[in-house]
C-alpha cells in the first residue's frame, strides 16, 4: 500500500513539472491559454521609478537579448531601474527568444497606489489592462513596467494598450 501511494505521488509531481517546464524554467505557450482569439499571457508588474515615465502607455516589442539590452539602456538616464527590474529581465536569455517574445508596456500613474492587471491580449494586438484604483491612494507618482510574455505564434508588429 505504501509503495502504491509513493509511486502515485511521484507520478503526480513528474506530471506537474512536465506540463509547464522548459530548460530556462520560463513559461512557454503550453502554459498560456488561448480563448477565441484572445490570449491570457504570463505577466510581470514592476514599479521602476517615481513619475519619470511617459504619460501615455508605450508598447515595445522585444525579440532578442540585444533588443532588451538596448531598451533598458535607452531609459537608464531617465528612470531608476530597481533591482526587481534587473532580476526580472535576467531570465530572458537567447533560449527564451527562440520561441517567444516580450511586449513591454511602460506607463505612469498619478498615484503609487494604483495597480494594473493585464486581462488579455487580443488577436488584433490590443492589450486590455484593468486599472486597479484603491479608495484611498497616495500622492506620489509611479512609473510601471509591465512585461508580457508571449509565444512567437502571436507575434504582431504593433500592440496597443487599452486601459479599462
Amino acid at each position: 500500500m505504501k509503495k502504491a501511494i509513493i509511486t502515485g505521488l511521484i507520478l503526480l509531481v513528474i506530471t506537474m513539472f512536465a506540463a509547464c517546464a522548459n530548460k530556462d524554467n520560463i513559461p512557454s505557450d503550453v502554459c498560456l491559454s488561448s480563448n477565441g482569439g484572445q490570449l491570457t499571457p504570463s505577466v510581470q508588474y514592476i514599479r521602476i521609478g517615481s513619475g519619470f515615465g511617459p504619460m501615455n502607455p508605450i508598447c515595445t516589442v522585444i525579440s532578442s537579448v540585444n533588443e532588451l539590452e538596448i531598451y533598458t539602456g535607452n531609459f537608464d538616464k531617465n528612470l531608476f531601474w530597481e533591482t526587481s527590474y534587473t532580476d526580472a529581465v535576467a531570465k530572458y536569455t537567447g533560449n527564451y527568444f527562440t520561441d517567444n517574445f516580450l511586449v513591454i508596456v511602460l506607463l505612469e500613474e498619478n498615484s503609487g497606489s494604483n495597480r494594473h492587471e493585464v486581462e488579455k491580449v487580443e488577436a488584433n494586438g490590443d492589450i486590455i489592462i484593468n486599472r486597479l484604483i484603491p479608495e484611498i491612494g497616495t500622492a506620489d507618482m509611479a512609473t510601471w513596467t509591465i512585461i508580457i510574455e508571449l509565444n512567437n505564434s502571436y507575434k504582431l508588429e504593433k500592440f496597443q494598450v487599452v486601459i479599462k
